[in-house]
């Protein structure tokens, strides 16, 4: 197995759009910390808080606006490869299933979740830096919570990762419908207020949003949730949703890609 997602690396070793999205971890926190040096920014947050809230802005727009997107264009490129070269014959001569390739492909893609989560906090931190009276601090959890939004982020994104195999178009297409996913997590995010708790926690993006916020403010974030804290999920509830769609998404993209290689 190990063999096979060192394999699926290297094919994207040669992708120069998967250094660009690891480069695209410097996107958002570079504006965003110049926004956080205004004065209306210092007056509302404070020096003490100016960090923690552009933690928090990095985390909604870097990580739960782009990467959905990222993950959806690098799936794209793993599961077309075979398509694109013409290469399931030659792979039905190696004792390799179709499942262990699947598997193969999906850690790559929770490993690529988890590196552009890691390399968004410490470019935080490194903007930081820059930035004269601003306390850089909790380094430690801001790292522990970009992990569990790695996992949580890619496991959010597999539904997407379906659309792609089972329309299996050409990569525009994909990009398309990757924005397309990501600008309708972002209009719901708007309207949490105005929609159903069920149709909130059955949209991944959503529901990780609302945990994070929870999660932030049971740790000192001052996020003013007062409105929203009977639908905001626990972390088991949050693990069992996501883990639940993460598990039929898995089988369904198991299965198109047997039949494609059929």
């Amino acid at each position: 197995m190990l063999k096979l997602i060192y394999c699926e690396l290297v094919k994207l070793k040669r992708k120069r759009f998967v250094w660009l999205s690891v480069a695209a971890a410097f996107l958002f926190p570079i504006p965003l910390t110049c926004l956080m040096t205004t004065q209306d920014m210092i007056r509302r947050f404070g020096k003490s808080g100016l960090f923690d809230s552009l933690f928090h802005m990095v985390l909604g727009y870097a990580v739960e606006l782009l990467l959905p997107c990222v993950i959806g264009v690098v799936a794209a490129m793993l599961f077309f490869m075979e398509r694109d070269n013409d290469t399931f014959k030659n792979l039905r001569t190696i004792p390799v299933t179709s499942t262990q390739m699947v598997l193969a492909k999906l850690t790559v893609l929770f490993l690529f979740g988890e590196l552009f989560c890691l390399l968004s906090v410490c470019a935080t931190a490194l903007c930081g830096l820059f930035v004269p009276d601003m306390p850089i601090g909790g380094l430690w959890y801001k790292l522990f919570v970009s992990v569990k939004m790695g996992v949580f982020i890619t496991a959010g994104a597999l539904p997407l990762v379906v659309l792609v195999v089972f329309f299996s178009r050409t990569y525009i297409f994909s990009v398309l419908l990757c924005i397309f996913y990501s600008v309708l997590s972002l209009s719901a995010e708007s309207l949490i207020l105005q929609l159903p708790k069920a149709v909130c926690w059955g949209m991944p993006i959503v529901l990780i949003n609302m945990w994070t916020a929870g999660e932030l403010n049971a740790h000192g974030y001052d996020l003013n949730l007062k409105e929203l804290e009977s639908s905001i999920p626990t972390t088991a509830q949050t693990v069992a949703i996501i883990g639940g769609m993460a598990v039929i998404s898995f089988l369904l993209i198991d299965l198109l890609y047997k039949r494609r290689g059929e």
